[in-house]
């Protein structure tokens, strides 16, 4: 008698995950045939041209200032208008002679683009070093 207990609740269950398993596999199948393949669709690249600039004279001055490896100047006309100064320091530089500066050049893209949010971010051994940023709203 507990043989049969068990056992009836036992096939049961074997019974019931068989037919879940089944109706799974039918249903792969059917996505898969009613599923029509997509085609390559390439996103076109947005051309940003007309909103970004960049002033190659103060790019140009920024790359001669000592202990400067490399200078990245963009600046934005769209979302309001943003100025972005990225600059990799050479490893021997001290934080007081970055942040000198970038204080300096902030100072400068302030007066220039008084209306854009300026992000100037100096970078050593490719981790921020320094940091001046001003958000206009």
């Amino acid at each position: 008698m507990k043989k049969r207990q068990i056992l009836a609740p036992l096939s049961l269950s074997l019974l019931l995950l068989g037919a879940c398993n089944a109706d799974t596999d039918n249903e792969k199948e059917v996505d898969k045939e009613q599923t029509e393949p997509t085609e390559n669709v390439v996103k076109e690249p947005v051309d940003k041209s007309d909103t970004t600039a960049s002033n190659d004279e103060l790019k140009e001055e920024f790359e001669k200032e000592e202990g400067v490896s490399e200078v990245s100047l963009i600046i934005t006309e769209d979302a309001g208008g943003f100025v972005l100064l990225d600059f990799e320091v050479t490893e021997d530089m001290k934080k007081e002679d970055a942040e000198k500066i970038s204080k300096k050049y902030y100072e400068r893209l302030e007066k220039e683009y008084p209306e854009h949010s300026i992000d100037i971010q100096a970078r050593k051994s490719g981790e921020t070093f320094v940091q001046e940023t001003k958000e206009v709203k």
